[in-house]
């Protein structure tokens, strides 16, 4: 039996998409700050909407709703009651960017009432067979009450997935400037950074620009990470790792990689019947997807510059 419930962190533009596929490849239905796969997208029965309401949600909300009779109007509530739900535990996860929820559930409207104890709940009595996925967590904030859970009973299983800081930073140049991304808004990077780079015309400023700005997300994402990338109870993985000879990776790394997470989450599922999935050009945001894009767009000055300020981050992940 394969772990119930995943805990995912990987830095924005670091091949989200491809940890993203892992998982739904191994079983997991995703929420979080990604926008998944039809195939990934949590499916719920109806006795685990009614296990779930009976948790969290105010009893008064479902007063008169029969599970039977009633299901298409349980459904809508309990819909509620999940994106509800999400927004509580990345607020006790401490996830640094709250997820634009507005992306999957355009027309949501946030009137269910939660009960109180939906704040202290355990991770344990949330939806199973999920994965969540954030960019980055703050672990000085996260709730206390989710860690000691997690060391005592040994979930959610934690998951980090990086890349070569320097590959992120072009492609998170590349999104913002809206070539293969940020075609959805989402705050602050579509008020701040979306008008900024694509007011930029050329990429090696844009570049530049990049690596001046302390606002931008990449040294934040990574210093969060790093904690993780330490943690015993924690499975690494790299985009190098998973992205395939598609991505100028090879197919023995990419073996490994899965057979590693699958056995960090238990899972029995054959890594040859994963790994030819993971590289998927029509997953959200998708752009280049290849390894060592840096070098081809790097100036000597951009090279200087990044080691300056992020060269610590290429020693700790291992990209120096």
């Amino acid at each position: 039996m394969s772990a119930e419930r995943v805990l995912a962190i990987s830095p924005r533009k670091a091949g989200t998409h491809l940890l993203q596929q892992l998982m739904v490849r191994l079983g997991y239905g995703i929420y979080g700050e990604t926008v998944p796969p039809e195939a990934g997208r949590a499916a719920f029965s109806l006795r685990e909407r009614q296990r779930l309401a009976e948790r969290f949600a105010d009893p008064a909300e479902f007063d008169g709703i029969d599970v039977r009779r009633d299901t298409e109007e349980f459904i809508r509530r309990t819909d509620l009651l999940l994106i509800q739900l999400g927004w509580i535990w990345q607020m006790r996860l401490a996830a640094r960017n709250l997820s634009n929820v507005q992306v999957s559930q355009p027309d949501a409207d946030f009137t269910l009432k939660m009960a109180p104890e939906a704040w202290t709940r355990p991770f344990r009595e949330g939806p199973s067979r999920l994965c969540w996925i954030f960019h980055s967590v703050d672990i000085w904030r996260m709730d206390p009450l989710f860690l000691e859970e997690w060391i005592r009973e040994g979930e959610p299983r934690m998951v980090l997935n990086h890349r070569d800081p320097r590959d992120t930073l072009v492609s998170m140049v590349d999104f913002f400037a809206g070539e293969g991304g940020l075609k959805f808004l989402r705050y602050p990077e579509s008020a701040t950074f979306g008008p900024i780079f694509q007011n930029i015309p050329d990429r090696a400023d844009r570049i530049t620009y990049a690596l001046r700005d302390p606002a931008l997300p990449l040294m934040a994402d990574y210093e969060a990470a790093i904690s993780l990338l330490y943690h015993p109870k924690v499975a690494d993985v790299s985009f190098e790792d998973l992205v395939g000879p598609s991505g100028g990776g090879s197919r023995d790394r990419q073996m490994e990689a899965t057979r590693r997470v699958a056995e960090h989450l238990e899972s029995d599922v054959d890594p040859e019947r994963v790994v030819d999935d993971l590289f998927d050009r029509s997953a959200f945001s998708f752009h280049k997807g290849r390894i060592g894009r840096w070098r081809d767009v790097f100036t000597a000055e951009h090279e200087a510059m990044f080691n300056d300020r992020f060269g610590h981050l290429l020693e700790v992940f291992g990209y120096a």
